[in-house]
């Protein structure tokens, strides 16, 4: 059989003496889109944050890619290489063009020639339409093409496994689409993707399986049609009640 992309099982996570994230067992296949949603402060970020360990979990399991997730400095370098991140706050290096933010980490992390690395940031960036900005910086683009040359970077990586945290919730209501769309296509790819979003359209349209959380726990998951339709738990009813008007 195939190993999952990623396999949580048992996850504690604590912040002092709060409890963030309590038991939890996720398994996510590959090529699936997994669409983590529920109110703020329910865990949702604090999760995707574990699984590549820019937040230690206290308890349980995680694996990426049939690897076990640790505190050891090598291992943890290890499963980064095969997860990349795109955050709500693009973290692009301003004093960089959008081409040298993309080619930093395959040359200095995975040792790629430039020539190498800089022929593979172009294709991811022509990928999400932006390479016609390859040259430009940072702050003359606009949220939605900061964006996506975030996603393009993560990419430059070759990642097992992409994670985004509400990529979309800094953005200008007309730029959104736009990242979503960049986003859609990397599923249609078959590119695994766990994405923390509001936008429940894309959910519908795009994930392969919706999960709710809430208090810190996987209340449901369902895919995308029994999930709006016929959410079961009530406070997944109560919750699309209000995000869906």
């Amino acid at each position: 059989m195939t190993e999952p992309a990623l396999a949580l099982t048992g996850v504690n996570k604590w912040f002092g003496t709060t409890h963030v994230l309590r038991g939890i067992d996720l398994v996510v296949a590959q090529s699936e889109t997994v669409v983590i949603c529920g109110p703020s402060g329910s865990g949702k970020s604090t999760l995707i944050r574990c699984i590549n360990g820019l937040e230690p979990h206290q308890g349980g399991r995680i694996r990426v890619n049939g690897h076990a997730l640790t505190d050891d400095p090598a291992t943890l370098r290890a499963v980064r290489r095969g997860v990349g991140m795109v955050f709500q706050s693009f973290n692009l290096f301003s004093h960089l063009t959008v081409l040298e933010n993309c080619t930093l980490a395959p040359m200095h992390a995975n040792g790629l020639s430039r020539r190498a690395a800089e022929a593979r940031a172009m294709a991811e960036l022509d990928r999400v339409r932006i390479a016609e900005h390859a040259r430009a910086r940072p702050e003359t683009l606009s949220g939605g093409q900061q964006q996506r040359a975030a996603i393009a970077r993560a990419l430059c990586m070759d990642p097992a496994v992409l994670l985004f945290d509400e990529p979309t919730s800094a953005l200008d209501p007309e730029m959104v689409q736009e990242v979503l769309d960049a986003m859609t296509a990397l599923a249609e790819t078959g590119t695994t993707l766990v994405c923390v979003t509001h936008e429940m359209g894309f959910a519908r349209r795009v994930a392969d399986r919706v999960v709710f959380m809430d208090e810190g726990q996987i209340v449901e998951i369902a895919p995308p049609d029994a999930f709006f339709d016929s959410p079961r738990h009530p406070r997944t009813q109560a919750f699309l009640a209000r995000v869906l008007g």
